[in-house]
């Protein structure tokens, strides 16, 4: 790999060193390899900037999406737009020059925000199916409940837990390491040490297993819940708002469940280097970025598919076509 660009390489190549030993690692990306891999970033960060500004545009300028319920979408829809500028931008430059371009410290911030910025996003999602799963319970009760200041503490405590589940690195239990595609950072996943080895598994298990099993088991409880009201009404109005009901909480929960489950095959790549199994580094190279295009592209795609935001876009396309039509 060309490092020979970097003014003070001696900490990557500390880092290459201490992982090959820790995962036994005998190969290398190829510049070819890590080109397709910035390419694939810069189509997904360009994708997710496009698709959450049009997200965050619908929900400042629609006044029935400004509402407290909608609060956990815009941290969803912010927090993604930030990850597609920062990682983006450093992880595809990093892939065509095919070094890491932002030095020691740039590691440690790059890794931090990343992680933190990703952790947000599960934990909003399922926060979001908690919200929904109240709603189900008891609209009424919900309504009442769902206010400004309790949203905004909500967004916030998504914050606070993602930033000290990933504090550890930086106070010494675990690190940031550039990662074996070789322009991007992670948690050290590859180290032997017992202590390190310890915080990964915790790691796993607070920013991605419960996530993943809360958000199944909430939307499993909606989807009950939307059956049971569909078969006690009467009324076809009720009907209709129990389908779209249902089909809002289905397409909510596939996109969580594919957001989580992308994350699968890279998590498959930390646990197998747990045991000290050697994996691939194009295997790495393919997990990485199909985790990294999801977080990316699935918050944006989780705001665009609520009902109210196609409706403001059906609206504002009608009105502009209309316009075009008459101009004629």
């Amino acid at each position: 790999m060309d490092v020979g660009n970097f003014t003070d390489p001696s900490f990557l190549e500390d880092d290459r060193e201490r992982n090959d030993l820790a995962a036994a690692i005998v190969d290398e990306p190829s510049p070819t390899a890590q080109i397709v891999f910035g390419v694939a970033i810069l189509l997904a960060g360009v994708t997710g900037i496009i698709g959450n500004s049009l997200a965050l545009q619908a929900l400042f300028a629609c006044k029935a999406l400004r509402s407290p319920k909608h609060y956990l979408v815009l941290n969803l829809c912010v927090t993604n737009a930030l990850l597609c500028v920062m990682y983006c931008s450093i992880t595809v430059w990093g892939s065509f020059t095919h070094t890491w371009t932002v030095g020691e410290i740039g590691r440690d911030v790059m890794g931090f925000s990343v992680s933190v910025m990703t952790i947000v996003m599960m934990t909003t999602q399922f926060a979001i199916a908690v919200q929904r799963v109240a709603v189900a319970f008891n609209p009424l009760t919900a309504a009442v409940n769902i206010t400004r200041g309790k949203m905004l503490l909500t967004a916030a405590t998504t914050w606070i837990y993602s930033a000290l589940i990933m504090l550890p690195p930086l106070l010494g239990w675990n690190r940031f390491i550039i990662d074996r595609t070789g322009v991007s950072v992670m948690f050290d996943y590859l180290s032997s040490d017992g202590f390190s080895r310890a915080y990964v598994i915790a790691l796993l298990i607070f920013a991605f297993v419960l996530p993943l099993i809360g958000i199944v088991c909430c939307y499993s409880y909606v989807l009950v819940a939307v059956k049971r009201s569909r078969q006690s009404a009467n009324v076809k109005s009720t009907e209709r708002t129990c389908r779209r009901d249902r089909k809002t909480a289905v397409v909510a929960l596939a996109l969580s469940a594919l957001f989580c489950l992308s994350w699968a095959p890279y998590a498959m790549v930390v646990l197998l280097s747990l045991c000290k199994i050697t994996v691939p580094v194009m295997y790495v190279m393919i997990a990485s970025a199909i985790a990294k295009c999801a977080s990316t592209i699935d918050p944006m795609m989780f705001a665009l598919s609520l009902p109210k935001v196609r409706q403001y876009y059906r609206e504002r396309m009608g009105k502009h076509f209309s316009g075009l039509l008459c101009r004629k």
